[in-house]
């Protein structure tokens, strides 16, 4: 009977996961600290990096639509004002 030989795909390094993470967030929201990249370190080992990311984007979106309705308040108050 033959061996069957199967192919892994290669785990990527965990290191560079949060590394990639840590990128986007810097260019969404500003610098990354140390302490922030040992929590992203924490959660990837936990969740994924998929998920991480998926729920950070989600987060930072939601905070978008916040921050275009506080907006719209404060053009509104502006308005009322005059």
């Amino acid at each position: 009977m033959a061996k069957e030989v199967r192919e892994t795909t290669p785990v990527p390094d965990i290191g560079s996961e949060v590394n990639e993470i840590a990128e986007y967030l810097e260019l969404q929201v500003g610098p990354v600290t140390e302490a922030h990249k040992r929590l992203l370190t924490d959660l990837v080992q936990r969740y994924g990096a998929a998920a991480v990311t998926l729920t950070l984007v989600s987060e930072m979106s939601q905070l978008d639509m916040v921050t275009a309705l506080l907006q719209q308040g404060k053009e509104s108050l502006r308005k009322r004002k005059r």
